[in-house]
């Protein structure tokens, strides 16, 4: 694992520049907040298209535990396991990588991207049902990775510490 200080590069014209890089002490905290954000959001969007007619409260979705109605407790959850499934790829990233918050959020959009895919794939969705999974999915795209490289990128306070 790096350690916190920040390492330098030469750029063409000589000038120093910090690399990136992620602050271990503040992921721990940053992925509890993700996770918590990126839950209200879709709870909020569940709530929002549930009570506006968009997503039907009786068509049965495929889950871990078999086909039932989609409820609010696997939007929370699943935004909640989302958010530290990307933590812990941040963390991979940040391991190997220069840069790990740019191939984080490149990462992140390819994943984005992947996903939206998924609410196509229920059978007899109405568009609207469809559209508004997606919604769930890019808002917390948006509140996890927005979150995660904000608050866990390693910064000027954490060299301060380390020397």
């Amino acid at each position: 694992m790096q350690d916190e200080t920040q390492d330098t590069a030469i750029t063409g014209g000589g000038k120093a520049v910090r690399a990136e890089g992620i602050s271990w002490r503040r992921l721990p905290p940053a992925t509890l907040l993700a996770a918590l954000a990126a839950a209200a959001a879709n709870a909020t969007i569940y709530f929002a298209a549930s009570a506006l007619g968009l997503i039907p409260l009786d068509l049965p979705v495929p889950t871990p535990g078999g086909e039932q109605p989609l409820t609010v407790v696997p939007v929370v959850v699943g935004s909640a396991v989302g958010a530290i499934g990307a933590a812990l790829v941040f963390a991979l990233i940040g391991l190997f990588a220069r840069r790990p918050v740019g191939l984080f959020r490149i990462v992140s959009v390819v994943v984005l991207v992947l996903s939206l895919a998924e609410p196509l794939i229920i059978p007899g969705a109405p568009v609207s049902m469809v559209l508004s999974l997606q919604a769930m999915h890019a808002a917390a795209w948006a509140v996890i990775v927005g979150l995660l490289t904000v608050l866990a990128r390693r910064g000027d306070s954490d060299e301060a510490r380390t020397t």
